[in-house]
């Protein structure tokens, strides 16, 4: 259960830092009408909905009751959340000004 709360709160993180970055991109699109930022918008989305999915794979319902047992899958996908996290961290930094 562990796991899977913490990667819930770090996927819930992404979700919110690429909602700010894709709002980022799309205001930069319209200003200057880059390919470029086609291609940020496009690689967000996508990345947005990489994310949204794995909040759905970490919030599902709960087993019924007996031994809390840990899902062995959700070690590695807080991994990738993690990993996302300060990817998404590092770009917003650079991209918010």
């Amino acid at each position: 259960m562990l796991y899977s709360d913490i990667g819930f709160g770090v996927a819930f993180a992404n979700v919110c830092m690429l909602l700010v970055l894709l709002s980022i991109y799309w205001q930069n699109y319209r200003k200057w009408k880059s390919q470029y930022t086609i291609g940020l918008l496009v690689f967000g989305i996508f990345l947005l909905i990489q994310n949204i999915l794995s909040l759905g794979f970490l919030g599902s319902p709960s087993p019924p009751p007996g031994p809390p047992t840990e899902n062995p899958s959700h070690l590695p996908l807080l991994l990738i959340n993690i990993s996302q996290l300060v990817a998404l961290a590092t770009l917003l930094r650079i991209s918010y000004k």
